[in-house]
């Protein structure tokens, strides 16, 4: 239930896309479209995970009945789709599991030919991995993922400290004569943590140490002043371009729908024709996939606010059909992992995802 960090040949995977049609249905979960540093905070929750994701099927036909479904959750005839909203109205994870209608549209999902697909991206974890990225020193190449890792704790635990360094600094848009106390400041906080450090935070800070002598930081010049997310439209293009044979049907959204049209997609010199947007609407498959991801979207803002004892703590302590409903939910993404580690992508520190696997892994 772990996603890997390390380099998998991923060939295999690729072919049992290639081999038959399939088709790949998007909507999102906590768009805030940009993040940007105030004087006090981000313009938006950092913790909200944005999720792009829902739900495939392979072949030319799908045996599930989204009708059924909404007969099912007494949708009411004046909906004009289905959406989360109608199956749930709590605001946290632990009250959707509580939610009837939550455990009655996962059992009906489990039981489907469709599997889960999403991408979910931790914006502080995103915002910040770039101060790893720039340190040149090939030899901390192996360790980056690690360095995130304690960097984003780093940055956690000193939340208001970390982002005032960030504001003061305009950052990801650092002057030249700033890089060394920039890099020296986030040294100092990572002294704070412990007065023995341990060894991931000594390699982290002599990473820092060797980045604060450069006399450029690549990923952190020549940007906008203070905008650290203008976009999710690459997060769109990484299915297009990665499962290239498959069809892609994304929810409208404008502002991404713009983007694509500045540009010209070519896959082996022919233009990419394998993606369009749709109306959710006319595709009840779309519904479907609002409901997951609107799901998905709450369990990852959940973990984000949790550590390992946390978890272990809401295992024994959840209600019997909270449980029910947990298991539903990992059952239906280890099905989908079980086929294919692609169907699943992230973007966090690996801390959390080692939390997502062990509520996962228990949940079963």
């Amino acid at each position: 239930m772990l996603l890997s960090n390390g380099f998998e040949d991923i060939s295999s995977d690729l072919k049992k896309f290639d081999n038959e049609s399939c088709h790949f249905f998007y909507d999102e979960s906590n768009n805030i479209r940009k993040l940007w540093l105030a004087e006090n905070d981000f313009n938006a929750p950092v913790d909200s995970d944005f999720v792009l994701g829902g739900v495939m099927n392979f072949g030319t036909t799908c045996t599930a009945n989204v009708d059924e479904l909404k007969n099912e959750l007494c949708l009411q005839k004046s909906a004009k789709e289905m959406k989360f909203k109608h199956i749930s109205h709590s605001k946290d994870f632990l009250g959707c599991l509580s939610e009837p209608k939550v455990k009655t549209f996962l059992a009906w999902l489990y039981q489907s030919d469709l599997y889960v697909h999403s991408s979910n991206i931790n914006n502080l974890y995103w915002a910040i991995v770039d101060i790893v990225d720039t340190i040149e020193e090939r030899g901390y190449i192996p360790f980056n993922f690690q360095m995130k890792n304690e960097l984003y704790k780093v940055a956690r635990s000193h939340y208001d400290d970390f982002y005032q360094l960030l504001v003061q600094n305009n950052y990801p848009n650092i002057a030249a004569e700033n890089f060394k106390s920039f890099y020296q400041s986030i040294i100092e906080l990572v002294d704070a943590m412990a007065y023995e450090l341990p060894f991931e935070l000594e390699f982290l800070r002599q990473g820092l140490k060797s980045a604060s002598k450069q006399s450029d930081l690549v990923f952190l010049q020549d940007n906008p002043d203070r905008t650290v997310i203008d976009s999710y439209f690459h997060f769109y293009l990484r299915p297009i371009g990665v499962l290239s044979s498959a069809q892609h049907v994304f929810d409208n959204e404008y502002q991404i729908q713009e983007q694509f049209n500045k540009y010209e997609l070519l896959y082996n010199d022919k233009k990419a024709d394998n993606y369009c947007f749709v109306n959710s609407v006319d595709n009840p498959f779309i519904q479907v996939s609002d409901c997951i991801v609107g799901l998905l979207g709450k369990y990852y803002t959940y973990i984000n606010g949790i550590d390992i004892d946390g978890a272990y703590k809401m295992l024994n302590t959840i209600t019997s059909e909270q449980e029910q409903t947990l298991k539903l939910l990992a059952q239906i993404i280890y099905k989908s992992e079980k086929y294919s580690k692609l169907l699943l992508h992230s973007t966090e520190s690996i801390e959390e995802r080692e939390i997502g696997g062990y509520i996962l892994a228990n949940a079963l």
